[in-house]
C-alpha cells in the first residue's frame, strides 16, 4: 500500500473509531444530561434541569436507544453482526466462568470459608485447631495414592485444561499436607480446589500455572511480531513504542492499549467443537481495548471472523489472519505439540 493509499484509508479510519468511540462513551456516561462547560452546546443542555425525573427518565430512554441505533447501525455497516445464541446451548456456570478465567489468568485468589464444601472445610479446620493446639493430636495422615481425583466430577471438567493438568500433583501433595481425608474428594467444589491450589502455591512461593493469557501473548509476538509492526507503523504509532508492546508480549504481558478478546465469549464457551480450548490461541484475538474490544462486546456481542488474530481497525488492512503453519512450528519449538500434529 502506497503512503497516499495508506493515507486516504487511515483518514476514514480514524473518523470512524472517533465516532464509535464517542457514541460509546455518551452511552456509558449519559454525558447528555451533563454540563461540563460553558460552550453553547453545555448551556443548550440546561434544559433538562428544569425537567421532572419522570421527564428525565424518557428523554434518557430515548437518548439511550438512539445512541445504540447508531452504534449498531456503524458497526453493521462494517460487516459485523451481532452474535445469535443458540438457546438450546446451556450458559456457563460461575463456577465454569471462573475455572476459565483461572485458567486463563493463573492467578490465584483464596476463596472465602463460606465457599468451601463441607467435607473440606471441616476438615481443614479441624487441622487448623490441631496445629494451633499442640496438645490436640493431629488427625491421621494419608498416602497421595489415597487419593482419586477422578472421583470429583469437579476435578473430571478441570483437567481437560492443560495448565489443570499440571497440577495434579501439587493438589494432592496439599491435600496429603492438610490432612484432608480422601473420603472428602468426591464432594469437592471448584473453591477447594482453588483452595488447596492456593496453599500449595504460598507453601512452594510459585505460581500454579503460566495462564493461557500469557502464553498467547508470547505466542502472536512470536508468530506475528512483522505484521503487527508494519501495521502500528501505518497506524502512526512511533517505532519505539511498537518495539515496547512486542518486548511486553514476549514476557507474556499485554499493553496498556491492547487486550485479548475470546472470539467465542467465556459465557458461550460451550459453543466450541471443544469447550475446553475456550482459551486457546485459534479462539483469540488481540486489539485495541477502546473502542475496538468494547465494540465487539457491545449490547449482546459481535461475531468477528475466526481467522482474524490481530483486529487492529474496522479496515481489513490493519488486520493480520492466522497463519496456522506458524503457529505449528512455534507450538512444536515450545513442545506444547508433536511434531506430526495441525492446527486448525
Amino acid at each position: 500500500m502506497s503512503k497516499a493509499q495508506n493515507d486516504k484509508r487511515l483518514s476514514t479510519e480514524r473518523v470512524l473509531v472517533a465516532a464509535i468511540r464517542n457514541k460509546m462513551d455518551a452511552l456509558a456516561n449519559a454525558q447528555f444530561f451533563k454540563n461540563r462547560s460553558n460552550s453553547a452546546k453545555s448551556r443548550n443542555r440546561g434544559e433538562y434541569q428544569k425537567l421532572s425525573s419522570a421527564e428525565k427518565r424518557l428523554v434518557r430512554r430515548i437518548k439511550v436507544q438512539q445512541l445504540k441505533t447508531e452504534i449498531h447501525l456503524l458497526l453493521y455497516a462494517n460487516g459485523f453482526r451481532p452474535h445469535i445464541r443458540d438457546p438450546q446451548i446451556p450458559r456457563a456456570t460461575t463456577e465454569e466462568s471462573l475455572a476459565i478465567r483461572f485458567d486463563f489468568d493463573g492467578i490465584l485468589h483464596r476463596p472465602d470459608s463460606t465457599l468451601l464444601s463441607a467435607p473440606y472445610a471441616n476438615a481443614r479446620q479441624i487441622y487448623q485447631e490441631a496445629l494451633n493446639n499442640g496438645d490436640t493430636p493431629l488427625p491421621p495422615e494419608y498416602n497421595p495414592g489415597d487419593y482419586r481425583l477422578d472421583d470429583s466430577p469437579v476435578w473430571r471438567k478441570l483437567k481437560l485444561f492443560d495448565n489443570f493438568r499440571q497440577t495434579r500433583k501439587k493438589i494432592i501433595n496439599s491435600l496429603v499436607h492438610n490432612r484432608i481425608p480422601p473420603e472428602a474428594v468426591p464432594a469437592m467444589n471448584y473453591y477447594d480446589f482453588v483452595d488447596t491450589l492456593t496453599d500449595a502455591c504460598k507453601r512452594t512461593n510459585t505460581r500454579p500455572f503460566e495462564g493461557s493469557r500469557s502464553q498467547n501473548l508470547k505466542m502472536f509476538a512470536h508468530c506475528y511480531g512483522e505484521e503487527f509492526t508494519q501495521i502500528m507503523l501505518s497506524l502512526r504509532y512511533k517505532p519505539d513504542a511498537v518495539h515496547q508492546m512486542l518486548q511486553q508480549m514476549h514476557k507474556g504481558s499485554s499493553p496498556n492499549i491492547l487486550d485479548l478478546h475470546h472470539k467465542t465469549n467465556v459465557t458461550n464457551f460451550r459453543e466450541l467443537e471443544h469447550p475446553e480450548k475456550i482459551n486457546a490461541f485459534p479462539n483469540m484475538l488481540l486489539t485495541f481495548i477502546h473502542p475496538h474490544h468494547r465494540s465487539l462486546h457491545f449490547d449482546k456481542g459481535y461475531d468477528i471472523d475466526k481467522d482474524i488474530v490481530f483486529f487492529g481497525g474496522y479496515d481489513p488492512a490493519y488486520q493480520i489472519r492466522r497463519n496456522p503453519e506458524k503457529e505449528r512450528q512455534y507450538l512444536i519449538s515450545k513442545g506444547r505439540l508433536p511434531k506430526n500434529a495441525k492446527t486448525r
